[in-house]
């Protein structure tokens, strides 16, 4: 072929030498650093052609215009609409499910210029694609590029970024003031609820719960992991719940499974000392409560690989179109329940609202690491091994209709 030897005598004039082999995975992210300059992309495309490299990159959708649309198709281009952004990473997801072999070229930095950290979407479309990463990088001052180590990703992405920091250490870009740290950093802004914190009123049962019970029931909320096994002493599946209510379903099932830890996680303190009042009657001993946001208790305190089975029966539904955004099913909260259920563990889903479950349907089968084992529609006679809550007889007394869902963790 005349393009690649015209392609390795360019490498040759611009003193690059090729390091590595190819990538011999079938489907992967390939990321580029540092990406400090235009002269990367053109080094890319020269270094696809030499070699035969078959990666798709992400291209401004602006460059697209004829003919220069006919030659960035033929390189590997693909369209990208930065007005549309948070569609990429469930594009690309579906990108690689939907073909036998496929890589994708990512610069994790996302700009040329120099920012405080990188971007998560490179490792968002590989944690959600079930592919690993291979670390691709331009060396400008020893003159050479290619490919190093493949990564499969562990789930814990501080721990996955240090290795990052470790190999790129040594990687100098065309312009070393612009490279960007190998961190990611925390958005300022608030933080979305998906809940109201309502105080309610505490009736004197419920505030003695709350200050004689807490420390035979109540876990506070810290930044250390959770010992299940110190916590309740003895090793036994743990199962979940957000956002317990008043917690009569929640203690019911942990009545009626003696062999199985419970922990519940409500934000709500005339509940909380409500559950604490049942949990003392039933005189059970394998439940724990939390008083914050899930979330929160999900990112820090729950280890990976550590759950059989998360609850989420009847979330505030967030109805106006305005407050969908609020609602707790959405892609980084299956993310992280993903990461914190056992392999082949189960998530539990229940609502009232027609509207919420075409939402649950849709943001669920968008997301690959869940494959749903039933569902069911009902009219509150028949949920799925659950008791019903105060939530779900409400629903009922407006005529709504009930949705449950089973969905099980893939095995990656």
């Amino acid at each position: 072929m005349f393009w690649p030897h015209v392609a390795k005598l360019l490498l040759k004039l611009g003193r690059w030498t090729a390091v590595g082999p190819l990538p011999s995975a079938k489907k992967a992210v390939v990321v580029g650093v540092p990406h400090t300059s235009y002269w990367d992309g053109y080094w890319l495309l020269v270094y696809k052609v030499a070699y035969g490299l078959d990666v798709k990159f992400y291209v401004k959708a602006t460059l697209f215009w004829f003919p220069l649309s006919v030659l960035l198709n033929g390189l590997g281009g693909v369209p990208l609409n930065r007005g549309k952004a948070n569609r990429v990473v469930k594009q690309a997801v579906e990108a690689f499910n939907s073909n036998e072999s496929y890589l994708l070229g990512i610069s994790p930095e996302g700009t040329r210029s120099k920012t405080k950290g990188w971007k998560t979407g490179f490792y968002r479309i590989a944690e959600g694609a079930g592919v690993p990463i291979v670390f691709g990088f331009f060396d400008y001052k020893n003159r050479r590029l290619g490919f190093g180590p493949v990564m499969t990703l562990t789930g814990d992405m501080q721990a996955d970024l240090d290795i990052f920091r470790s190999f790129y250490a040594s990687v100098e870009g065309r312009c070393p003031e612009k490279t960007s740290p190998i961190q990611v950093l925390r958005s300022n802004r608030r933080p979305i609820r998906s809940y109201v914190r309502r105080s309610g009123r505490l009736t004197p049962s419920q505030q003695r719960a709350l200050d004689e019970l807490w420390p035979d029931f109540g876990i506070d909320f810290g930044s250390n992991l959770l010992d299940f096994d110190s916590i309740f002493k003895r090793a036994a599946p743990r199962i979940f719940e957000i956002g317990f209510g008043n917690g009569e379903s929640l203690v019911q099932l942990a009545i009626d499974n003696p062999a199985t830890d419970f922990l519940g996680v409500e934000v709500h303190n005339p509940g909380i000392g409500h559950c604490l009042i049942k949990a003392r009657d039933a005189g059970i001993r394998n439940l724990r409560l939390i008083s914050h946001d899930a979330i929160d208790v999900l990112e820090t305190q729950i280890p990976s690989a550590s759950l059989s089975r998360i609850n989420l029966y009847f979330p505030d539904p967030w109805p106006k179109t305005r407050h969908h955004k609020r609602r707790i099913v959405q892609p980084e909260f299956l993310k992280l329940c993903a990461d914190r259920l056992k392999s082949n563990g189960s998530l539990r889903i229940a609502t009232d609202w027609e509207n919420y479950a075409e939402h649950i349907d849709e943001v669920l089968g968008d997301f690959s690491r869940f494959n749903c084992v039933e569902r069911r529609e009902h009219g509150g006679d028949n949920p799925l091994d659950r008791a019903a809550t105060k939530f779900e007889k409400r629903g009922l007394r407006h005529g709504h209709k009930i949705w449950d869902w089973q969905f099980e963790r893939i095995a990656l």
